[in-house]
């Protein structure tokens, strides 16, 4: 009896030592990872940050990560292929063969002086039933009991952090996700940078989904079970990461953050934002049911514009307006020709001007979240009843720019008449003269843009744009 007694005292006291490791509220894991029962080809890795009190100081332990259903049965080791994330090396290992038991089925962590340890974690689903479509499932550690045993002795759970297994669908319903993945600045974040994805600006409360920035060490091009998007347009593609984001949910995601490999420290600027889910690139993850191919998210997208006019145009006549962007369809295209008329909505519109003048030219362009506008003069000469612009009226001028003084070269015959103004539409040179060669001579004049119109017999006029320097 006293054998008994002492046995069970035993167990009682180590029960209790194994009971007091317990997972911290500090730590950062998503809602929501990819998963489904039976044949499982979509898989993609989860990653999280975990925080664990009440280990035995400065001890290593053995361990393997798994995800479990919270009310399994005390000796549940749970499923999942584990992602070893070594802090102290830098390394990714994946195993499909999980055991505290077998080397390479397991890592070691290490408590401080203090008992503690806070380190990356990272899973892969399985085709277990626990991974079916909707199920809500928990984050566990296995471990050994930090002195060399080859049995796992502790089942840490994180129960206060439920992860909602989802299943790769075009379905516009609460247990489907879509495929994302993107690349990263470098400025921003180095390869092996952990990515959460959130559906607010401010990136709080617990992130969507988690991904890491390649090239983290692992070859998963060649895994048929991994995700065919993750393959082919993340796996060993520099500065790439893939992930998942569910397809209910009408905020969208709002935020990508990146953190620290080694601290778990947010990488300065921080997030990249979005105030609505539709992307300055155009990608929407509002609600999306692009299933299991990859949205492309381009977060680092920037818009850019470019207009175009002739200048200087005469009264009375359509000019041609040309807008060019590197913004998505629907991009749209408001133009504002500074003469007080109504904004032309359109990208590439004709107008003319009624009244001579110098005009300020304003080109708004807006992209799904986000604008830019550009500005520019166009100069409007009233028109006299000649003809526009012939080919066979041609002229060079050199140099031009040039201080003031401007060699006129033409090879037609005949009277030409050669006047230039300045942006006020000023005359301040004017000849009538049959000569093919003239000096043009407004060394007296503003440095600035002038413009020499020439008029033959004809009637046919040509312009061109001259600098005084």
């Amino acid at each position: 009896m006293k054998k008994r007694y002492t046995i069970a005292v035993f167990m009682a006291l180590a029960t209790s030592a194994f009971a007091q490791i317990t997972v911290d509220t500090t730590c950062i894991v998503p809602q929501y990872m990819e998963g489904k029962s039976g044949t499982n080809n979509d898989r993609v890795p989860f990653y999280f940050w975990g925080e664990i009190s009440g280990l035995t100081p400065n001890a290593t332990y053995r361990y393997y990560t798994s995800m479990d259903t919270l009310n399994s049965t005390s000796g549940s080791n749970g499923a999942g292929n584990p992602y070893f994330i070594n802090m102290s090396s830098g390394t990714i290992r994946r195993t499909t063969n999980p055991s505290v038991a077998v080397a390479g089925g397991y890592d070691s962590l290490t408590a401080n002086s203090s008992g503690a340890y806070a380190g990356w974690f990272g899973v892969e689903s399985t085709g277990n039933g626990r991974y079916a479509s909707g199920n809500l499932i928990h984050p566990q550690l296995q471990m050994n009991n930090g002195n060399g045993g080859t049995t796992v002795v502790t089942r840490l759970k994180f129960t206060s952090y439920m992860v909602t297994s989802l299943a790769m669908g075009i379905t516009a319903a609460p247990n489907f996700c879509s495929a994302i993945y993107d690349s990263a600045s470098t400025a921003i974040a180095p390869p092996k940078s952990i990515v959460f994805l959130y559906d607010n600006m401010a990136s709080s409360g617990r992130p969507l989904s988690s991904g890491i920035v390649e090239s983290e060490g692992l070859a998963q091009n060649t895994i048929t079970q991994i995700a065919a998007f993750y393959r082919n347009n993340v796996d060993s593609f520099p500065q790439r990461w893939g992930s998942i984001m569910p397809n209910v949910n009408a905020n969208g995601v709002q935020a990508v953050e990146y953190r620290d490999f080694a601290t778990a420290a947010i990488l300065v600027p921080g997030s990249i934002n979005d105030n609505n889910g539709v992307w300055c690139s155009g990608a929407n993850t509002v609600n999306p049911v692009n299933g299991t191919t990859g949205l492309y998210l381009d977060e680092n997208f920037v818009l850019q514009g470019t207009m175009s006019f002739p200048s200087p145009v005469l009264t009375t006549f359509n000019v041609p307006f040309t807008a060019n962007s590197n913004g998505s369809v629907g991009t749209q295209y408001t133009w504002d020709f500074g003469d007080g008329s109504p904004v032309n909505n359109t990208q590439n519109p004709l107008y003319a001007y009624s009244t001579p003048g110098t005009y300020t030219v304003t080109l708004t362009i807006q992209a799904p979240n986000c604008g830019i506008s550009l500005t520019d003069t166009i100069v409007v000469i009233l028109f006299t009843g000649t003809t526009e612009l012939n080919a066979e009226n041609t002229f060079t001028l050199s140099p031009n720019p040039s201080d003031g003084l401007f060699t006129f070269k033409t090879t037609a015959g005949g009277t030409k008449t050669i006047s230039v103004v300045n942006l006020l539409g000023e005359t301040v040179f004017a000849s009538n003269t049959a000569a093919q060669q003239l000096e043009l001579d407004l060394r007296g004049e503003a440095r600035g843009v002038y413009f020499v119109n020439v008029v033959n017999e004809k009637g046919e006029r040509t312009t061109a744009k001259m600098v005084v320097r």
